[in-house]
C-alpha cells in the first residue's frame, strides 16, 4: 500500500491549482512571475483578487454608452432577458461589451490562476445596485471537475457606500459547494422558484460564521475576479438617486462538464446541462468533456441528464437525444 501511495502525485487533484489543499507545495513548482505568485496566494487566501488600471477610460465609456443607447433603451430590439435593474448578455449586441469580458489581460490572468483556456460565457450589465443577499455563484454555474469557474466584476464607475458596493466574505471560498440538496428532504426537482429558501439558508450560514463581511469601494475600472465559492452579494442603495454601473462577466474553462444545480436533482444526480454554451472569444458552442474525456450524458427526463459512459445506445438514439 505505501508503494502504491508514493506513486501517486496527490497534488494533481480535479481542481484547480489555486484551490488545492495542496497549494503550498504546487507554487513552489510553478515558473510564474513574483507578481503572478503573489495574486496567485491572494487568490488562494481569499477566494478573490482586484486588479487596477487596466481598461481604458475610453473602453469602459463606450461600455456605459452601448448600455444606456441598447440594453436600457426599450426600443432597442434585444432577444436576451433585461428590466431596470440589468441586461443580460448584451456582448451580443455589443462590440465594448464583448472587448471587456475578452480583455487580454484578465484571460492571461486568468489561464495563469486555473491552468485551463477561460471560457467567457455570460454577460450581465447593471446600472444600479442589485442589493442580492447572500449567495455563491455555484448554485447557478458549476463544472465537473468542480470549481473550474469564476466571475470577474468591473467598475464602469466609483462605488461608494450610497449606491449599493458588492460585498463579500473572504475565505467563504472553501466552504462546500452548497445547495437544495443541503437542507432540503426531498427527492423533488428544484427550480428558481425555490431559491429564496437558498438565500435564506447562505445569510443563516453566514451569520453564523467566523467570515467576515466586507465591501468593495472599487474605483471605476478597477476588476475584481472571484472565485465560483466565495459568498457575495450587493449592499443596500443608500441614495435611491444613485447608479451603480458595472458589468460582471462569467467564466467556465475548457475541458469541463458544465450544469447549473440550480435547477439539477442534486439528491439523484441528475443535472441540468448547459449544452448549447456559447464561448464568447469565438462564438462557438463549446465542448463538454471531462479532463478531455468522454462523458457521455444521457438524458433521464426533461432537461435533465446523467453522465453514464457504460449505457449502450444505438446510434440512431444517441442521435435523437443529442438534438433533444
Amino acid at each position: 500500500m505505501e508503494n502504491i501511495q508514493n506513486e501517486i502525485d496527490m497534488s494533481q487533484m480535479n481542481l484547480p491549482w489555486v484551490e488545492s489543499p495542496f497549494f503550498s507545495d504546487i507554487i513552489k513548482t510553478k515558473n510564474i512571475s513574483d507578481a503572478d505568485k503573489k495574486l496567485a496566494s491572494e487568490y488562494y487566501e481569499n477566494g478573490f483578487i482586484v486588479i487596477a488600471n487596466i481598461f481604458s477610460n475610453e473602453l469602459i465609456d463606450n461600455v456605459k454608452s452601448e448600455m444606456n443607447e441598447k440594453g436600457f433603451n426599450e426600443n432597442f430590439p434585444i432577444q436576451t432577458f433585461r428590466n431596470n435593474i440589468r441586461i443580460q448578455d448584451l456582448w451580443q449586441y455589443s462590440d465594448a461589451i464583448k472587448e471587456l469580458a475578452c480583455h487580454p489581460k484578465i484571460i492571461d490572468t486568468l489561464k495563469m490562476l486555473y491552468e485551463r483556456e477561460p471560457v467567457p460565457f455570460q454577460t450581465l450589465n447593471f446600472k444600479v445596485g442589485t442589493q442580492q443577499k447572500a449567495h455563491s455563484d455555484t448554485m447557478h454555474f458549476s463544472s465537473l471537475p468542480a470549481r473550474y469557474m469564476c466571475g470577474v466584476w468591473v467598475a464602469l464607475e466609483d462605488i461608494t457606500e450610497d449606491n449599493g458596493p458588492l460585498f463579500y466574505f473572504p475565505g467563504s471560498h472553501r466552504n462546500p459547494e452548497y445547495n437544495f440538496s443541503d437542507f432540503k428532504n426531498t427527492t423533488e426537482d428544484t427550480s428558481y422558484e425555490n431559491y429564496s429558501e437558498y438565500e435564506t439558508f447562505m445569510e443563516d450560514l453566514m451569520e453564523k460564521s467566523a467570515y467576515k463581511k466586507k465591501k468593495f469601494l472599487a474605483k471605476k475600472g478597477d476588476a475584481l475576479i472571484w472565485s465560483s465559492n466565495i459568498i457575495h452579494g450587493g449592499s443596500p442603495v443608500e441614495d435611491p438617486q444613485s447608479t451603480r454601473y458595472s458589468q460582471v462577466t462569467h467564466y467556465y474553462f475548457e475541458n469541463c462538464v458544465y450544469y447549473t444545480p440550480m435547477l439539477s436533482n442534486m439528491v439523484t444526480k441528475e443535472l441540468f446541462i448547459r449544452r448549447n454554451l456559447i464561448d464568447i472569444k469565438t462564438g462557438k458552442v463549446v465542448e463538454q468533456n471531462f479532463n478531455g474525456n468522454n462523458a457521455q450524458l444521457v438524458r433521464t427526463r426533461g432537461s435533465l441528464y446523467a453522465i453514464n459512459n457504460h449505457l449502450k445506445l444505438p446510434k440512431i438514439l444517441r442521435f435523437l437525444a443529442s438534438k433533444l
